[in-house]
């Protein structure tokens, strides 16, 4: 009996690593990985060393005599025997055909015999690593921290398999997109990761980018000799646009190993090539999702110290663009600004070969967009006072009016898609409303804008779309209007229950169990507990009993009001959603909705007039107070509503890290070179497809944080990202 392989994923519990990975990642690829054709991996890398130097390698190195790896033992009892022997023959290759520029380096490392950060997998106790990664030096790569090396600064990796293994592809490819994974959020300027699967006899290679994965059939490496170098030469290569990462953004690193300078390179409204300075204590939002839009947000300055936000992520083919979008609305107040887009920087077929042979459900082509957006504020989580919070809210469903005024439905209302205003912004700018990737023109409805559960952010969905999950096709309405007000219910008793009026996390309580329960996997128990939340009067009385005391002088009436007003909507689609209609619906779905829609100034001006009414009282009392001596307010301040004497506008010290109950905090001076992530937490969905690894981000490293996609979604810290952002499932 053969002794049993050390595990790349190590485990505290008796289950199989590679069944743990395939829950986890089920739903990161979809149904079917193609398999490629038997000449892919051989039409690969045909340039990255000369012919004539590949055959002199192969004739006087040593390493191939009698058409056979001479250092590659024939019968290896367990895989990891081949590492040491595979790493030295990797580094051969390299030491003799790699070319280096001296500031460079590429280097095979066996990870059984030097530490490697492996990374934590979501929701278990296991940590992954492959069984041999390449070292890499470069403007791309970054030593991790406490260690010196992690997926932050690896080229490529590859796992070793015994022969009689080789042909479990299934768990090959678990192991292999769990790699590709953490390379990504690690390396976020990556277009594609490759790695090689090895046994002592065969080899195959599996290719990651947005648009999921493929991987090669088995190829002889003693057969196919020259295949085997150039895709090590390939896997390792120093150009870093051959090794699959966007040589737009490049980083000058210092003596010390740390980046000093970043900058990307795009173009200006008048397409001239302009370059932007990354802000390097701000580290990009990387969404940790595989497949999917892999949105990647950078802030950056021009020459002249404007700050910007510039947004990289892939479209898929068909899809509403973003930036169409922004054109439409340049100049509206509380959306934000698009300064100049790329629209075509690379495409997903342009890493594959031949993908025609797939099927449409295997690949799905996909389109690197760049959008250069003006800064605004963070996230509205990070608010520091009742009218601060009140106003963005009020001037984002304004925006959203806007909008809706131009025939564009936003689609994902969450707390990550709500930005305060810049300090000093006008009524109608204290809120800006974001990211338009899942946005529709509602003139131009089809089946795919059904309402659907799978896009969005869960916590946030309206109730009819959580219902849509029990219906059948043909029942179900586009998403409308009133499902995003419904979601700006939503996120005002999120932010009402998990914090307090000044912006601090709120005390644990029971009442924060409600907004908790809305991010149920299954949108049919999501739909269940939010209909709890709007029909039960116990409702009433815990919010009365555990809403902070700041909230409460300015914000009761407008909770309890908001709340039966959403009510009676949803109640109303509740009977109308199943109700018969005369004719056939068309593409988008029957209009069930249609008497209800017409009523839009209605519905958008009662809302906005409840959240007028709650700012004035809220001024009104800021205002009474400052009227009022020091030592009156102090004397008096036990007979004044409590938000007049201690919460009302009275802003949070500007270095200090408030911790969200669900959230760990990390100063931005530990996470100077590391990325943002997103993880889910327990006031996150916790989808099974998102694998990730700690989070490391600085305050305000994204001032938005997203994707809607159930495939690609936060515990998060206050002054960074909402825990609320979490990614539902794939898509698009």
């Amino acid at each position: 009996m053969k002794p049993a392989r050390r595990s790349a994923c190590s485990t505290d519990d008796d289950k199989d690593p590679a069944v743990v990975l395939g829950d986890l990642l089920a739903q990161e690829l979809g149904k079917n990985t193609p398999m490629t054709d038997d000449d892919w991996e051989s039409s690969l890398y045909l340039d990255v060393a000369a012919p004539q130097e590949i055959e002199k390698f192969l004739e006087s190195s040593g390493e191939y005599e009698n058409g056979r790896w001479v250092r590659l033992p024939g019968a290896p009892r367990i895989a990891s025997e081949l590492n040491e022997p595979l790493c030295k023959l990797i580094n051969s290759i390299l030491e003799h055909l790699l070319p280096s520029n001296g500031s460079t380096s590429r280097v095979a490392v066996d990870t059984h015999a030097h530490h490697f950060q492996a990374e934590n997998i979501q929701g278990t106790h296991r940590r992954c690593s492959p069984d041999i990664v390449v070292k890499a030096s470069g403007p791309s790569f970054l030593c991790p921290k406490g260690s010196s090396l992690g997926f932050s600064n690896i080229a490529t990796c590859f796992d070793t398999r015994l022969d009689d293994e080789a042909e479990d592809y299934t768990r090959h490819l678990a192991y292999s997109t769990a790699y590709a994974k953490y390379m990504f959020v690690h390396q976020p300027n990556r277009f594609f990761s490759r790695s090689l699967v090895i046994t002592e006899n065969r080899a195959n290679l599996f290719h990651f980018d947005r648009s999921g994965a493929q991987y090669s059939p088995l190829f002889d490496i003693h057969d196919k000799p020259r295949t085997f170098i150039r895709l090590i030469l390939g896997l390792c290569a120093i150009d870093e646009r051959i090794l699959g990462l966007d040589d737009t953004v490049q980083w000058s690193v210092g003596a010390d190993g740390k980046r000093k300078r970043g900058t990307v390179k795009t173009f200006d409204p008048d397409q001239s090539i302009v370059w932007y300075d990354l802000v390097m204590d701000e580290q990009p939002f990387v969404r940790t999702s595989l497949r999917g839009r892999g949105t990647i947000c950078w802030a950056a300055t021009n020459a002249k110290g404007e700050h910007f936000i510039i947004k990289d992520y892939w479209v898929s083919g068909g899809q509403t663009t973003e930036f169409g979008l922004l054109e439409e609305v340049k100049g509206l107040r509380g959306i934000c600004q698009m300064v100049s887009h790329e629209p075509s920087r690379a495409q997903t077929t342009d890493f594959r070969g031949n993908t025609d042979r797939f099927e449409q459900s295997a690949f799905r082509k996909r389109t690197a967009t760049r959008i250069v957006m003006k800064a605004y504020g963070p996230t509205i989580e990070n608010f520091s006072s009742v009218e601060q919070v009140l106003a963005a809210l009020r001037d984002a469903i304004a925006a959203h009016k806007l909008l809706l005024s131009k025939n564009i439905l936003h689609r994902d209302i969450s707390p990550n898609n709500i930005l305060l205003g810049v300090p000093g912004s006008d009524d109608g700018e204290l809120g800006i409303l974001i990211d338009l990737d899942l946005a529709l023109r509602i003139h131009q409805l089809g089946a795919q804008h059904r309402a659907d559960p799978k896009i969005g952010t869960r916590m946030f969905q309206s109730m009819m779309v959580l219902r849509t999950a029990e219906m059948k096709e043909k029942e179900i309405s586009a998403h409308d209007y009133l499902d995003d007000l419904e979601a700006f219910f939503w996120v005002f008793s999120y932010l009402v229950c998990f914090y307090r009026a000044d912006g601090t996390p709120a005390p644990k309580s029971i009442f924060q169990a409600h907004p908790q329960s809305w991010l149920k996997a299954n949108p049919v128990e999501a739909h269940r507990r939010k209909l709890c939340f709007l029909s039960l009067r116990g409702i009433v009385c815990e919010a009365k009993l555990y809403m902070d005391d700041g909230w409460r002088f300015a914000c009761t009436d407008l909770f309890f009001k908001f709340r039966e007003y959403m009510w009676k909507l949803a109640d109303r689609k509740e009977e109308l959603a199943f109700e018969d209609i005369e004719g056939e619906p068309d593409e988008s779905g029957p209009n069930k909705f249609a008497s209800m829609l017409k009523d839009v100034d209605e519905h958008y001006d009662h809302i906005l007039g409840l959240f007028d009414e709650a700012l004035e009282k809220t001024r009104e009392a800021a205002k009474a107070t400052s009227f009022l001596p020091k030592s009156a307010t102090q004397s008096e301040s036990s007979s004044l509503p409590v938000s007049q004497t201690v919460h009302v506008s009275v802003a949070a010290p500007a270095n200090e890290p408030p911790i969200s109950p669900q959230r760990r905090a990390t100063s931005p001076s530990s996470t100077n070179d590391q990325p943002t992530v997103v993880t889910p937490s327990p006031s996150t969905p916790s989808d099974p497809a998102t694998l990730i690894v700690t989070s490391t981000s600085s305050r305000g490293s994204k001032r938005r944080s997203h994707e809607a996609e159930l495939e690609d979604s936060p515990t998060q810290v206050k002054r960074q990202r909402p825990p609320s952002r979490r990614l539902l499932k794939a898509t698009h």
